[in-house]
């Protein structure tokens, strides 16, 4: 079921705020991120929300199961049990939906360790690994779209994870590394032309800023590791399945 977003919102950003005060590191990751950070850009882009997700630290997951308990959410023990080593799973009554909490690690198509990245920025995980979840996803869909334009309308390409400012710098040293999250991150740059194609003013200012990008990773220096991966190309798939990770403990 959708959930309102200021209803959201409120629950989200009260998790994060009651984490900080006990000094615990949770950020928002997903639509509810972008919907916090980039409130002007969710309003031109309006999607549904599901749910409020997170990202936090596994050396203190104790402390996060615990404070989410305080917070009325109820564990998912078997699945924590199982799979708590980089993902815990809740039910949140105030939104009648479940919760997850990754740790240390983003595994999905493509994988992006945060762990020493959490702290540069708050309530959400820095815009550029904001950005990079969303570039990371193969079957992109219509909320994925308008989270990657919301992000993009409202920040700034830039040299730093700073205010209305994202790391341009960090997504090219890491693109250029990994040609499979490189190759991904290209098919979804042609989506996004497309998908903006259809908004005439703000479509433009977004796709300037998402080319602005992609010429800066496309210009980066590129290890022998991403050439050695870019002579096999598409003949072996360059990332996993959802279903998958789903399987090993992601999502």
């Amino acid at each position: 079921m959708p959930v309102d977003k200021s209803t959201l919102l409120k629950r989200a950003l009260e998790v994060v705020n009651t984490g900080n005060e006990q000094g615990l590191v949770l950020r928002l990751i997903g639509g509810a991120a972008v919907a916090a950070i980039a409130p002007e850009g969710a309003k031109l882009f309006p999607r549904t929300y599901k749910d409020a997700d997170y990202f936090g630290l596994s050396s203190q997951r104790k402390a996060i199961i615990e404070l989410l308990q305080k917070l009325g959410m109820e564990p998912d023990k078997r699945f924590n049990a199982l799979h708590g080593y980089n993902r815990l799973l809740f039910f949140d009554p105030v939104l009648n939906t479940n919760v997850d909490v990754f740790l240390d690690e983003f595994v999905m198509c493509h994988k992006l360790i945060l762990r020493d990245r959490l702290k540069l920025y708050s309530p959400s995980i820095p815009p550029s690994d904001l950005l990079l979840t969303k570039m990371q996803i193969i079957n992109l869909t219509e909320n994925d779209r308008k989270d990657i334009a919301a992000l993009l309308y409202e920040f700034k390409i830039s040299d730093r994870d700073y205010d209305k400012e994202l790391d341009s710098r960090y997504i090219a040293n890491l693109l250029s590394d990994d040609w499979g999250f490189y190759k991904t991150f290209t098919i979804n740059f042609d989506r996004m032309r497309e998908f903006l194609s259809s908004v005439p003013t703000e479509g433009k200012v977004i796709l300037e800023k998402l080319e602005t990008l992609m010429n800066l990773i496309e210009s980066h220096p590129k290890s022998m590791k991403w050439k050695l991966r870019a002579k096999v190309g598409e003949k072996v798939k360059w990332y996993e399945e959802p279903e998958e990770v789903k399987a090993s403990g992601g999502t």
